[in-house]
């Protein structure tokens, strides 16, 4: 009987052990980033959850500038407001690079159109009810419009308390690619005591 209930508690424990979430950071700190289905990174702190889609940028891996797919989440900050200076893509050898401006990608990226498509037939990082925050209230947020006039530029983005954003942000390409090489997001706010950094692979 004995044995029994040694054998019940050994495979209770094993089954709590896999429940518990890899990279999740109890004391609220910063943790390591976790995989978040096929083709995103998820990074979460007490404060915000950021996450980072890398499908669309490696459908552009021979273009002058490649789209990611970005959601961050606002759990417990009164407010955060995101801008275009917000958003820095980290290389391998450190260099850093700002979001591409809005006329750059008009004038030297032809795959807007198509980008917003791919967004709007798959979702961003699948659907709302994977990430946990189906009750969060979407913020605006219109980085890159889909085509020139189309849409109202919204260049800075306001994140109430339980609200959430997401978009698709571009920057250049970097210097040797993207395919195969370990990036950075760092994601910075006045809200945040420090910026939080998104390390992903794009393969």
């Amino acid at each position: 009987m004995r044995f029994m209930e040694s054998i019940i508690l050994i495979l209770a424990l094993v089954f709590l052990i896999g429940c518990v979430q890899p990279g999740i950071d109890l004391e609220g700190n910063q943790p390591e980033v976790t995989k978040f289905g096929a083709w995103a990174f998820k990074k979460e702190n007490k404060d915000i959850v950021v996450i980072v889609d890398t499908e669309l940028a490696l459908r552009r891996k021979t273009e002058k500038y490649f789209p990611l797919s970005i959601k961050v989440a606002n759990k417990n900050l009164e407010s955060l407001v995101l801008d275009r200076e917000s958003f820095f893509l980290i290389d391998e050898n450190g260099k850093r690079y700002g979001l591409a401006a809005v006329d750059e990608i008009e004038q030297n990226y032809d795959k807007l159109t198509p980008d917003h498509k791919f967004k709007s037939q798959t979702g961003l990082m699948a659907d709302q009810l994977q990430t946990g925050f189906e009750l969060y209230q979407k913020a605006d947020s219109n980085f890159f419009p889909q085509t020139q006039g189309a849409a109202r530029v919204i260049d800075v983005v306001y994140i109430r308390w339980k609200g959430f954003m997401e978009d698709l942000i571009y920057f250049p390409m970097p210097d040797g690619g993207i395919e195969g090489k370990t990036l950075r997001i760092e994601l910075d706010a006045v809200e945040l005591k420090d910026p939080i950094d998104i390390p992903f692979l794009v393969k």
